[in-house]
């Protein structure tokens, strides 16, 4: 009775030394087709000073589109404020206006 469990579990062994070697192999592979896919060396030393100079470039774009939102912003409030200076202040003198329509010249 032992020799027929020993078979199985010299099977089950097999199978899954099987299964290592397929999947080291695989695992190779994979590892073989990155690097042809990868290339050696990613930047130079140009590379980084592109680099760098491009994120300097950036930094300044984005500075000067803060700097002209906020001016931007600025421009847009005291041309609201103005339009509602003048508005009221026209509300104002016509309210006095039909007040004072109202008082003297209106005949009843």
């Amino acid at each position: 009775m032992n020799s027929p469990e020993k078979n199985a579990r010299e099977l089950r062994h097999k199978k899954q030394e099987l299964r290592k070697q397929q999947q080291q192999m695989l695992l190779g592979e994979l590892a073989a087709e990155i690097d042809r896919s990868v290339p050696a060396e990613l930047t130079s030393k140009d590379g980084a000073a592109d680099y760098q100079t491009n994120n300097k470039r950036q930094q300044w774009r984005r500075k000067i589109l803060g700097a002209s939102q906020f001016f931007g912003i600025v421009i847009a409030v005291i041309v609201v404020v103005r339009f509602a200076y003048w508005l009221g202040t026209a509300l104002i003198v016509g309210g006095l206006a039909l007040i004072a329509y109202k008082i003297f010249l209106e005949e009843e």
